[in-house]
């Protein structure tokens, strides 16, 4: 069994969670607040569990339930690996190569407050952007494909649009 990190997202979310919605409740949405309180509350007593005991020495272990939010890291990560599993077949025997474009950090704030007219900005962007360099024949002179993904967080939970 692996050992739990020194600090889980939901650590986060119970300790500054509170503060986080009464500050920032006018960008947040009915989706967002439930994601918080599914997290806050995963694989926590709040949410049930079974006891497990052995018949022998009589060792005790609590599992608890899971949230099962699409959201919530510790639900996701095994759906996650098995959905990049299955990608892995699908990908063709072709270099990748991964580009990230991110949003300058001043325009984060206004992207939290218009995020479809801001990110379909920054699709744009990113789609022309791929398409004119990939076609220009000083660099590859090729009409390419590609996945962009939207993240919105960094690595270190801060605010971080990036694609």
């Amino acid at each position: 069994m692996s050992e739990r990190p020194l600090c889980e997202v939901a650590d986060v979310v119970r300790t500054h969670g509170k503060q986080f919605v009464e500050e920032y409740r006018h960008l947040l949405d009915s989706g967002h607040l439930r994601a918080l309180h599914a997290i806050e509350n995963c694989r926590t007593a709040i949410l049930g569990g079974n006891l497990s005991a052995c018949d022998r020495c009589g060792h005790r272990v609590n599992s608890y339930n899971s949230c099962r939010n699409r959201h919530c890291p510790k639900c996701q990560a095994a759906a996650r690996e098995k959905w990049l599993a299955g990608r892995t077949g699908e990908l063709l025997p072709v270099p990748y190569f991964h580009v990230v474009f991110t949003l300058p950090h001043l325009l984060a704030p206004l992207a939290l407050q218009n995020k479809r007219v801001l990110y379909g900005i920054l699709f744009r962007a990113v789609s022309e952007t791929l398409l004119e360099v990939a076609a220009d024949p000083r660099h590859l002179g090729a009409d390419i494909g590609f996945l962009s993904v939207l993240h919105t967080w960094g690595q270190n939970l801060s605010q971080n649009p990036h694609s």
